[in-house]
């Protein structure tokens, strides 16, 4: 029977993290609204959406890449119910 590999599970989460944090930094660059124009905000305000951005990105790429990676070996495990000890 296969175990569990906790390493894999980490593993795919902080590179599906990563991906997702990329993907984050370039979707708030591109969704800047008026990238040159001089506008009336403060400075938090104006930076808020490339610091949260990527945070974001990184937390819901980790969660959905550990996720992926559960099912998959979970998938792969073989319960034969008359094995089971209880």
């Amino acid at each position: 029977m296969k175990k569990f590999k906790i390493q894999t599970v980490i593993a795919s989460g902080v590179l599906a993290g990563l991906l997702a944090a990329v993907l984050a930094l370039a979707a708030s660059h591109m969704g800047q609204r008026d990238f040159n124009r001089l506008r009336f905000e403060s400075e938090f305000y104006q930076r808020l959406h490339r610091r949260y951005f990527v945070f974001i990105g990184a937390g819901l790429g980790f969660v959905l890449g550990a996720a992926q990676s559960c099912i998959v070996q979970l998938s792969k495990i073989n319960i034969d119910p008359e094995e089971e000890d209880i």
